[in-house]
């Protein structure tokens, strides 16, 4: 993406934010932090750079993971917007290989229980 190499993901959540919004990719079970970006260091390794999340989007997954049926299908994006505090998921598909699980389906279901927006991506690789 613009000639850095990311995933799927990041570029995702690069091309979902709107005005006012900052996002995260949940590629681990954590909540404090999450993936904004991936670098490459000197030898040529990537390493993700994570950042803290908010408190309030901390106490939403928190809440979600206190959940056995969703604990394993949180999306891959959480969205926030400050100072309203409202979040919104988005799970990212290639279509060709990728499908939603039954967890993801019930955490898509819990979270429009509690008033979340969820969203699914699908995403392929176009030859440049």
């Amino acid at each position: 993406m613009n000639g850095k190499v990311i995933p799927a993901e990041l570029a995702v959540l690069v091309e979902s934010l709107r005005d006012g919004e900052d996002g995260a990719w949940l590629n681990s079970r954590g909540t404090k932090t999450a993936v904004v970006d991936l670098v490459k260091d000197s030898s040529g390794k990537f390493h993700t750079v994570r950042a803290p999340l908010p408190d309030f989007v901390q106490d939403c997954l928190n809440s979600f993971y206190k959940h056995p049926e969703v604990a394993k299908g949180v999306f891959d994006l959480v969205i926030w917007k400050v100072p309203e505090n409202k979040i919104r998921f988005v799970e990212v598909k290639c279509p060709h290989w990728d499908r939603l699980t039954m967890e993801q389906k019930r955490f898509s279901e819990l979270a429009h229980e509690y008033g979340i927006d969820t969203e699914i991506v699908e995403w392929e690789f176009e030859d440049p």
